[in-house]
């Protein structure tokens, strides 16, 4: 009978579990800085990490492999292509976002760029 509920004792213990780091870790005063980017010290691994997880995802991942089986050397090939265009024009981007490296937002960076605009009436 106890192995019928050990789903019900895993979810428990995870909601434990993550109630005593939440309590542990909130004691720590941050600011939104802080919490927002992490005052910008994040390890090349952990960023590795994040940037692979988003761009292969559970469903994408099945999805293209599925499209290598059924497409074959035609699917990587256009997939090469794609990467390559997208990894050209965001570097062209990338190269003119030094100013806006210490706003935490678009709406912060969209102000910066926009505020001489508003506050000389050209929003009307």
């Amino acid at each position: 009978m106890v192995c019928l509920n050990m789903p019900l004792y895993i979810v428990a213990a995870f909601l434990v579990l993550t109630l005593v780091v939440g309590v542990y870790f909130s004691r720590k005063k941050t600011t939104f800085r802080e919490y927002a980017v992490g005052n910008k010290q994040f390890a090349t691994a952990t960023l590795v990490a994040t940037v692979l997880a988003t761009l292969y995802s559970g469903g994408g991942l099945v999805f293209n492999v599925q499209q290598v089986h059924n497409l074959g050397i035609y699917w990587i090939i256009l997939n090469v292509v794609v990467n390559s265009f997208s990894i050209w024009l965001f570097s062209q981007l990338m190269l003119r976002m030094g100013p806006f490296m210490h706003n935490l937002s678009l709406a912060e960076t969209l102000w910066y760029i926009f505020k001489n605009y508003y506050s000389a009436g050209w929003y009307l």
